[in-house]
């Protein structure tokens, strides 16, 4: 897999991308995007460039190290009302391997209460890098570990966003059964070993994915699964 979105450069690439796309997605693969939806945002997606040299694997120290920074993050916003501060990604859940980034989401109940949490999480040290690949509704801060340390990323959004709710479901059902984590773990290293594809292809095959699993964790909960 070619990592790298300079590949992407350039109006008749993403073409060719979207060309080869669409033959791959079936309709509503893809959740409520289409693929012309999904490949017009992740196109606007700005990741930071990362010399860092992170080696995947599991830390057992991490649900202490979220703990940590969710107490930091608390204590900054202290008067805006915050929704929930949650860990999500695949160092949320055990005997997932992963870089040492740990992503989190602060949810805010009011929309006003995101551009101030901007402004507070740019004085924790976080640069902001615009929309989220999660949904068009989140926004994405980085914090990046000096010397290829520890990493934070903090999604922000608003509280009613249904994106807020699945990445929750899909995370608990993760961690409450084993099989289906060990089987998107077997399916994400098939969808990255596939040559010559673009980092944005893999995207959205891996959002395919995340897809079906989501719907069946949605289900779980709606079920009282997790409760």
């Amino acid at each position: 897999m070619n990592a790298s979105t300079g590949d992407l450069s350039g109006a008749l690439q993403v073409a060719r991308v979207l060309r080869r796309l669409r033959e791959q997605v079936q309709p509503g693969e893809l959740g409520a995007e289409s693929v012309e939806q999904f490949v017009r945002r992740y196109s606007r997606v700005r990741a930071p460039t990362l010399d860092l040299n992170l080696r995947s694997g599991c830390d057992p120290a991490w649900p202490q190290a979220f703990d940590e920074e969710k107490q930091r993050l608390l204590a900054a916003l202290a008067g805006e009302d915050v929704a929930g501060i949650e860990h999500i990604g695949s160092t949320s859940i055990p005997q997932l391997a992963s870089k040492d980034i740990l992503d989190i989401v602060v949810a805010m109940r009011e929309p006003a209460a995101i551009e101030r949490a901007a402004a507070t999480l740019a004085g924790l040290g976080y640069r902001a890098h615009g929309e989220s690949p999660i949904d068009a509704g989140f926004s994405w801060h980085w914090r990046i570990g000096p010397d290829g340390g520890r990493s934070f990323v903090v999604h922000t959004c608003v509280a009613d966003n249904p994106r807020f709710a699945e990445v929750r479901n899909f995370r608990d059902f993760l961690r409450a059964f084993p099989h289906e984590r060990q089987r998107y773990v077997e399916l994400k290293r098939e969808l990255a070993a596939v040559p010559g594809q673009t980092w944005l292809e893999y995207s959205a095959l891996k959002k395919i994915l995340v897809v079906r699993i989501t719907a069946r964790a949605n289900a779980w909960r709606s079920a009282g699964g997790g409760v």
